[in-house]
């Protein structure tokens, strides 16, 4: 499920296609936008049908081990990952078998993907430990299940590259939908009673909010450059990064444009973004200059909130 700051992020890496585009076409940012927020649904599922698939190579791993010629008969796992109850929720859940048509979603083009994924699998001691064991609890399949993502998905790189290539903002995704995966599995009541996560805690809201933000930091572009502008004459322009101008345009137009939205949440939330996106000294420089503005504009009533929002 997104939070807003997945939002915010999503809403950045559309400014910065719009701001490098010789097309300054709002419209189609916009849409572009929305359309690669619902990718990520799109990823969740992709990653889900993988472990289906995963499963089934290791079901047929076996199916095709031939008998040995002293017992005469074949090789087989006292635990396989089609024994894990999240992974038979994956396989036999209509709802997520539906999506899963409806998206077009297959791993049949890129099977042998999945069979490099299994064959690396069969190497890893967690793997082999796991299958030599006929029970495990559920505290056990939660941590195996958790170091199979991160090993298939992290460790390696050979699917996140495929990802990449079938969407340029799925490799910067896999972390939101591990812990996607992860809440999926723990969503869990009772035995099987797994819940597929919608993308949005609120779709209608959430969308309001992206569309608002990239319309109207595109809108009064001109004023919040010329607001920065008079706050960083002692810096060299060029050597500001272009993400941080974005940040700092972004929360200008939340801390004057979005009333239910407090001031300092707006703030935290772009220098958190910033530590993961822009330079070292990215935090303070952005810090600095918004909370500058924020005095010069709550002095001249230009900061209008309501509710919980209210500036402190």
């Amino acid at each position: 499920m997104l939070s807003r700051r997945h939002l915010r992020i999503r809403v950045m890496q559309a400014l910065y296609a719009f701001y490098q585009s010789e097309q300054k076409d709002i419209r189609r940012s916009e849409l572009e936008l929305l359309n690669g927020t619902e990718k990520i649904f799109e990823l969740y599922l992709t990653i889900l049908q993988f472990f289906n698939e995963l499963a089934y190579q290791e079901y047929m791993y076996y199916e095709d081990m031939p008998a040995s010629m002293v017992t005469g008969k074949r090789k087989t796992a006292a635990s396989t990952l089609k024994s894990i109850g999240f992974l038979q929720w994956i396989e036999e859940n209509k709802q997520l078998t539906d999506e899963v048509k409806k998206r077009k979603i297959s791993w049949q083009n890129d099977i042998d993907i999945v069979k490099k994924a299994f064959f690396h699998l069969r190497q890893q001691d967690a793997y082999q430990e796991f299958i030599v064991s006929d029970t495990h609890t559920a505290e056990q399949e939660s941590k195996f299940l958790k170091w199979l993502f991160k090993e298939l998905f992290s460790t390696t790189d050979f699917i996140s590259h495929l990802l990449e290539e079938k969407n340029i903002y799925w490799a910067e995704s896999l972390d939101l939908v591990e812990s996607m995966v992860v809440k999926t599995y723990e969503s869990a009541k009772g035995a099987s009673s797994f819940q597929l996560l919608p993308l949005f805690k609120d779709q209608e809201d959430d969308t309001k909010f992206m569309q608002e933000l990239i319309q109207k930091t595109i809108r009064d572009d001109a004023y919040f450059q010329q607001l920065i502008a008079d706050k960083t004459k002692n810096w060299d322009a060029d050597r500001i990064a272009l993400v941080d101008i974005i940040l700092m345009k972004m929360a200008l137009c939340e801390i004057l444009n979005l009333s239910t939205i407090p001031v300092k949440v707006s703030i935290n939330e772009y220098i958190d973004i910033s530590k993961d996106y822009s330079t070292p000294n990215s935090k303070s420089f952005i810090n600095g200059v918004i909370d500058k503005l924020v005095i010069e504009l709550k002095t001249q009533g230009k900061i209008q909130k309501t509710g919980r929002g209210l500036v402190e």
